[in-house]
């Protein structure tokens, strides 16, 4: 199931950057488009080589991104570094084709509206900030061409009857395209700011949605495991039931004709079987009535107790620290029934190591109820700690089936599982937080 998410992951990551290529060769053909159209047109610029020659950089620019994801670079980097360049490119472009006279310099805010998408807050802004910088240079460069007021200009020299009238004209013509200058800067920058931040914001949540629904789909498979799991052990116990019923007829007899260790060992092994799937028939009824609940502290101790009487083969050292109110959980025999999973799986790894010992620290605050449980096996690779309770795995140990149902019960109860080595064994640390809608007692 993790490598189905990782690989779907991946899939989603290749076909962001296959569109997002596919847009920048848009944006290329549009330029290349527009300066076809002002070299037929007879359009002014500065340099019709050195147009070419940024266009022809623009096309290199974009078989950078496949090549700098298949070469390992975060994603995050490519779009941001492109971004970039397009917001460059594009304003050297518009520098030597008439600057904000340009009708095409709103295209600067095209790289803007897709950092927006595919970058994080501050990655977009400093492309938002790049762009309103590249259209500040571009009113300078328009400044230093301008036909339309040196016309005007000239002719209100020419109708003017005195000085006085001509720098009059003069002085409001310069504040009338100046302003007119500002009014562009300030609609710009605010389009600019605009987009990223809304766009930035509407794609945030989009990803944050994405991520619930993939955690949503991850917990999905794994209910759906935990029941194929539970149906599978309901069905072993109805089909054990009878078996165990003649095996236990056949030890009595053995036991009446003959007297030895090894019969009355069979005998009480057959016994252990039949108290288990009697107590797994009392489990499962008692969860048809859940009128009568019990606090989660003593029902613990009540699941411990019955466990030791199930493991007289264990010694468990019990600490105990009870510092506040015992509390109702929802579903705290889901709880006990993932810990009694824990208990049995430090137990076999005690006794695969020769040793009979567990350690068991049991605190009640007022945070909630926490257990923490050590075993004195041979301990886990940091590697093996990681993917323990998170799928079903076989193991020699027990350490497979059993962890993952109770790292999913008590995650599903809204508690939390971790596991760390401690010299010569595994701590299992079980935390289980006070729920809002329950009452203390």
């Amino acid at each position: 199931m993790a490598r189905q998410l990782i690989i779907a992951t991946e899939l989603s990551a290749q076909h962001q950057l296959k569109h997002f290529v596919q847009f920048r060769w848009g944006l290329i053909c549009f330029g290349a488009l527009a300066l076809l159209a002002g070299w037929l047109l007879h359009y002014q610029v500065s340099s019709w080589p050195l147009l070419g020659l940024l266009l022809l950089t623009h096309i290199c620019t974009n078989l950078l991104p496949p090549w700098l994801a298949a070469s390992r670079v975060p994603l995050n980097a490519i779009y941001l570094l492109c971004c970039t360049l397009d917001v460059l490119l594009l304003t050297c472009l518009l520098a030597l084709s008439g600057g904000v006279s340009n009708g095409l310099v709103a295209m600067l805010l095209l790289p803007v509206a897709v950092a927006a998408v595919m970058l994080p807050g501050r990655s977009c802004y400093f492309i938002a900030l790049l762009a309103i910088v590249g259209y500040s240079l571009l009113l300078q460069v328009g400044d230093l061409h301008i036909p339309d007021i040196d016309t005007l200009l000239t002719q209100t020299e020419q109708q003017a009857a005195h000085a006085g009238h001509v720098m009059h004209a003069q002085h409001s013509s310069e504040n009338g395209f100046s302003q007119h200058m500002q009014q562009m800067w300030w609609a710009f920058t605010i389009s600019a700011l605009l987009i990223s931040w809304f766009i930035s914001a509407q794609a945030n949540l989009n990803r944050v949605k994405s991520k619930k629904i993939s955690e949503l789909q991850q917990q999905q498979v794994r209910n759906e495991q935990m029941l194929a799991l539970a149906t599978f052990a309901a069905n072993a116990a109805h089909d054990l039931a009878s078996p165990m019923q003649t095996l236990q007829l056949l030890a009595d007899e053995l036991v009446i004709d003959n007297q030895t260790a090894v019969v009355q060992d069979l005998k009480q092994q057959l016994q252990r079987c039949q108290q288990i799937v009697q107590q797994l028939r009392s489990d499962a009824g008692s969860l048809r009535d859940n009128s009568a609940t019990t606090p989660l502290c003593q029902q613990t101790e009540q699941a411990i107790v019955r466990w030791l009487n199930s493991r007289p083969d264990i010694s468990l050292n019990i600490n105990r620290a009870l510092d506040a109110a015992d509390f109702n959980l929802a579903d705290s025999q889901g709880f006990g029934a993932a810990l009694l999973n824990i208990l049995d799986n430090a137990a076999d790894a005690s006794l695969a190591n020769n040793s009979s010992l567990l350690d068991l620290q049991l605190n009640l605050h007022a945070e909630g109820l926490s257990l923490q449980v050590r075993d004195f096996g041979e301990g886990l690779s940091d590697s093996r700690l990681a993917e323990l309770g998170k799928l079903p795995q076989h193991s020699e140990q027990g350490l497979g089936i059993g962890q993952f149902l109770a790292n999913m019960s008590i995650e599903r109860l809204g508690g939390s599982v971790s596991r760390q080595n401690a010299g010569n064994g595994t701590v299992t640390i079980v935390s289980m937080p006070r729920q809002r809608t329950g009452h203390t007692t």
